[in-house]
């Protein structure tokens, strides 16, 4: 099955993260418009959790790790490390020679950051090199707790599923103190949880086009509210619940009514991880410039085409041909 529609949502992901690192612009004297728009658009990582957790067990759940284990679990790292690592990598290099910190980045403090960074690993108080690999830590060690859930064969999700509620009761009663073991304990973790338990629920039942289409204006509906902060909320699990409810709106969208989708919103769903690590760039870039008052609105109109014509090239002449050659050379 085509998943066009869940593609979309990757796309929409990535667009509400750019606006909300873009948000201060569209805000004017005696109306912050970009923050009644966007001071949420955070969430949009919080959805990118949820659909990860739903394409690993999506893509894995009719295959028998039993055969050959070894192999497939490598195989299934290689394939990971393929898709996050060499746009990350080259990204995080061209930040640091933008901004002519290069050589801080080999000792001292700049060294550690930058080790953390190549190894996925959190600092505390400390974003990695390229900022927004914050959520790439979190994706790799979601990544590297499902491999090790391969070898419980048919037992992996419920493996997988009790480590992440276990990790997240343990860091309530025992709060952690190493940035490590926060990521570990993090109620985020348990976005990859609800895709997970997504995947295996719409694997085995019907949602009759009645139900599927109450649903989905529901959680379409809240999230809205939720993004324009009409809905206020700091509870996590409240969070976990509304995302989640978006999430299987598009998935509703795919399994039960069938949309095809429209192919530019499908075009931003496979460009949304160039998308995502590049539109810092463009801000930088466009910082040189300014405009004033209502002129924000078309100008951030502009920013935003350009974002997308970035991370169109970015995706074909980059993260296609690299994924493409590693594929090869590495046999995943």
């Amino acid at each position: 099955m085509k998943l066009n529609n869940l593609q979309i949502l990757r796309g929409i992901s990535a667009l509400l993260v750019c606006c909300f690192h873009f948000s201060h612009y569209l805000n004017f004297e005696n109306f912050p418009l970009g923050d009644m728009l966007f001071r949420r658009g955070s969430i949009g990582v919080s959805v990118f959790f949820v659909i990860s957790g739903f394409i690993m067990a999506y893509t894995t759940r009719k295959k028998d790790f039993s055969i050959n284990t070894s192999k497939e679990i490598t195989l299934f790292y290689k394939r990971r490390l393929i898709r996050i690592v060499p746009l990350y990598f080259l990204l995080s290099f061209s930040w640091m020679v933008m901004g002519q910190s290069l050589m801080t980045y080999f000792h001292g403090d700049g060294l550690q950051r930058l080790i953390h960074s190549i190894l996925f690993l959190p600092q505390k108080d400390i974003f990695p090199v390229l900022y927004l690999g914050w959520s790439l830590n979190y994706e790799m060690f979601f990544y590297l707790i499902f491999g090790i859930s391969l070898l419980f064969y048919s037992k992996r999700y419920i493996f997988i599923i009790s480590f992440f509620i276990l990790t997240y009761l343990t860091g309530i009663y025992f709060p952690p103190q190493s940035a490590y073991f926060q990521m570990v304990t993090s109620p985020l973790n348990l976005f990859f949880v609800v895709g997970i338990v997504f995947a295996l629920i719409l694997d085995k039942i019907v949602i009759h086009k009645k139900w599927a289409a109450l649903i989905s204006v529901t959680g379409i509906l809240t999230f809205i509210l939720f993004l324009l902060d009409i809905i206020t909320t700091t509870n996590a699990l409240l969070n976990l619940l509304v995302v989640s409810l978006f999430v299987f709106s598009f998935l509703l969208f795919d399994y039960t009514f069938k949309f095809k989708g429209n192919r530019f919103l499908i075009f931003l769903g496979d460009i949304s991880y160039s998308l995502y690590l590049s539109h810092p760039f463009v801000e930088i870039f466009f910082r040189k410039f300014k405009v004033t008052g209502y002129l924000n609105i078309p100008y951030f109109i502009f920013k935003i085409i350009v974002v997308i014509a970035l991370a169109a090239f970015l995706y074909h002449f980059v993260e296609k041909k690299i994924t493409a050659f590693l594929k090869v050379k590495l046999k995943a």
